[in-house]
């Protein structure tokens, strides 16, 4: 949960350079990728941490906060996009502001995620350790028994 918020990090410094004239192949999809890769390996090992990090009877809930965290961080991220840019209400956004405000907007995204790779680092497997996970796998569990069935007839 260091690297991939580094890759990202990495990705988003690299999206600066895209201007009017950036050729698609050249200048976007290469960060693009490098993005979707630094967040492969960021969501996982998180989802992984999350659910962890709580015993199996309570990785439901240990899963909906997790999405209920995500969503509710992606709308407020949303929210803040005009303000972080340094656009004003009312007023129009020409052509050049709109370009600055989207590579301050990066610089920022940059540094926050540089702040969580650095949060992670110091703290996931220090305040939260986690052991690696067994199969989580209805298959692999023991069967289940039915409610009013005694074990005899279950097995």
């Amino acid at each position: 949960m260091t690297v991939g918020p580094l890759v990202v990090a990495a990705s988003l410094v690299l999206m600066t350079r895209i201007d009017a004239g950036t050729r698609y192949v050249t200048g976007i999809l290469p960060p693009i990728v490098l993005f979707g890769l630094g967040l492969t390996l960021t969501v996982a090992p998180l989802t992984a941490t999350a659910l962890g990090a709580v015993e199996d009877r309570h990785a439901g809930i240990a899963s909906g906060v997790n999405n209920a965290v995500a969503r509710t961080g992606q709308l407020l991220a949303v929210a803040a996009i005009p303000a972080v840019a340094g656009f004003v209400p009312g007023r129009p956004v020409g052509d050049e502001q709109l370009l600055d405000g989207f590579h301050r907007l990066l610089l920022v995204s940059a540094a926050a995620v540089v702040g969580a790779a650095a949060v992670a680092w110091g703290t996931v497997g220090r305040l939260c350790p986690v052991e690696a996970p067994g199969f989580h796998c209805a298959a692999a569990g023991p069967p289940v028994a039915a409610a009013g069935v005694d074990d005899a007839r279950a097995a």
